[in-house]
């Protein structure tokens, strides 16, 4: 993967930039906690998820991202944590929690808030090493499920929604996001090159690029949705302090 990263690096159209943010960016994770907490200290911005009041926030590898160079969240990351918080979803997910392809900068907080939290991966470091497409859960295993950008590189996603519809109790509620890019969703599985992925789906290991009509999945998979943006759950000030996206949109489905 190192390899298709740094062929789809060398032909975007900052390819020195964005080795750059690479180079630094290992520097910086190297750097222990209370290091990058004293480096970046500040008040004009503030980490949700790890609590850091922050100068800034890094738009490390790509222009629009903004990791908290305390504990690596991404906008989306930090949006999604005001949801779980101001929505009380930790309530409702209390009991069985599936979180699919774990991100560093969330997992440590939600094994903090729910007893039965279960981390799956096909490839990272995991609880569970299992394909999102062939869940081996039983039906209505889980309380919650929780997947973020993670259908964009998956060969099958309707298999996946299905899946993870399937694995919810009755009334469970599933977290999902998706990189909207697109005016309707495209893909193609015969495009393998690194630098054409890049270009069509807006990453190298992307398999498509979604647009709105993805909620058309969501239903077509049985879920209800609704379309959570940060401007619903934050205020203007909050987006500014808190480093949100306005581009991003949640999808919070129930399974009926």
């Amino acid at each position: 993967m190192n390899r298709a990263r740094l062929q789809a690096a060398l032909h975007s159209p900052h390819p020195w930039r964005r080795l750059f943010h690479f180079a630094g960016g290992l520097v910086l994770t190297s750097l222990p906690v209370s290091w990058r907490r004293w480096l970046f200290r500040g008040e004009r911005y503030r980490c949700p998820v790890c609590g850091s009041s922050l100068r800034g926030f890094l738009p490390l590898h790509r222009p629009y991202h903004r990791y908290c160079p305390v504990c690596w969240s991404l906008q989306r990351h930090r949006l999604v944590w005001l949801l779980f918080e101001r929505r009380q979803l930790w309530a409702e997910g209390r009991g069985r929690f599936l979180h699919v392809a774990p991100e560093p900068a969330l997992t440590a907080y939600f094994r903090q808030h729910v007893a039965g939290y279960v981390s799956l991966d096909r490839y990272a470091r995991a609880q569970v090493k299992m394909d999102v497409m062939r869940l081996g859960f039983p039906d209505g295993a889980f309380d919650f499920v929780y997947c973020s950008h993670v259908l964009e590189h998956v060969p099958d996603d309707r298999a996946a929604l299905r899946e993870s519809h399937r694995v919810l109790r009755d009334g469970g509620v599933a977290v999902l996001l998706v990189p909207i890019i697109a005016e309707r969703t495209i893909e193609d599985p015969s495009i393998t090159s690194p630098v054409e992925r890049e270009r069509l789906f807006g990453q190298f290991d992307h398999v498509r690029a979604y647009g709105p009509d993805f909620v058309e999945r969501l239903r077509g998979s049985g879920f209800a949705v609704e379309p959570v943006t940060a401007r619903a759950i934050a205020s203007a000030q909050e987006i500014e302090r808190f480093g949100l996206p306005l581009d991003e949109t949640i999808f919070l489905c129930r399974k009926g």
